[in-house]
């Protein structure tokens, strides 16, 4: 059995303070979600036993250090303090993306222009950074294992996500980088078909690599977002995930994950 360490993000970026309609269309419910249930939905996340790396915001670390300390856990947690999600030379990324995103010939040839994918910056970097933030995590020292886990910080909703032990290992192999599909990959279709109807491939809330493979994914990832915004095209995480897969295939292994219940990982995936 494998150890796996956690690394996991925190940014307010604002999602309890969404403007209810965008384009004429009533958002979803479930696009609304206060700091508090973050922190409600991450209490349960901090019950697992594994190493933990968050990333976070100064205002948001004595919350943090209460819920791990609570679960007797903060001695396996490490907690790197950012000034903002965004890294100064993405600044001007972040820009670009939005004037994309504010041009009709982009918005409005999608199918649900008034998702957050497809008009929150934030939203849409925030999630890419998924990879380099684990990166960040493995080339500063802060991962002992020799696998690494991104895991959302609001991925656990209901107690029994969790697994019974509290404890997450698995033998993943750590020369790949573990992908969790809810679609057959279609190699012919499109890109900008996929961003235009939203579908979704590769699920972005858990990806499991080993050390040397996560940058290979960061790298591809922000290559990836380059190739999308000289096109003219954005969206989040999934769709990069899926661009790197199709890159690169030999570095990824897929596990199919059936879309009616997203939150398995701990439980389909663990031997401890």
């Amino acid at each position: 059995m494998s150890d796996i360490t956690i690394v996991t993000a925190f940014f307010d970026i604002g999602r309890g303070n969404l403007p209810k309609e965008k384009y004429g269309r009533t958002l979803p419910h479930y696009q609304h979600r206060s700091v508090d249930t973050y922190f409600n939905y991450f209490s349960l996340l901090a019950k697992l036993k594994n190493n933990m790396v968050i990333y976070t915001t100064e205002d948001m670390v004595d919350r943090l250090v209460q819920i791990r300390d609570d679960n007797g856990l903060l001695d396996k947690t490490k907690i790197i303090v950012l000034p903002s999600y965004l890294p100064d030379e993405f600044k001007f990324t972040k820009s670009v993306i939005e004037e994309i995103m504010n041009s009709p010939e982009y918005y409005e040839k999608i199918d649900n222009p008034h998702l957050i994918e497809y008009w929150h910056s934030d939203y849409v970097l925030v999630n890419i950074f998924k990879a380099l933030y684990v990166t960040d995590a493995i080339q500063k020292g802060l991962v002992e294992t020799d696998l690494v886990a991104w895991i959302d910080f609001g991925y656990v909703r209901t107690p029994d996500t969790l697994p019974p032990t509290l404890e997450w290992k698995y033998n993943f192999n750590k020369d790949k980088i573990h992908f969790f599909n809810m679609r057959e990959i279609d190699r012919m279709r499109h890109i900008d078909s996929i961003i235009y109807s939203g579908d979704v491939y590769i699920q972005g809330c858990h990806i499991v690599g080993g050390k040397e493979a996560w940058p290979k994914l960061m790298n591809l990832v922000l290559t990836n977002l380059k190739s999308l915004v000289e096109c003219r095209l954005i969206d989040d995480d999934q769709t990069l995930l899926l661009m790197s897969y199709l890159s690169q295939p030999e570095l990824f292994e897929l596990r199919y994950n059936s879309p009616d219940d997203w939150f398995r990982i701990f439980k389909d995936y663990n031997n401890a």
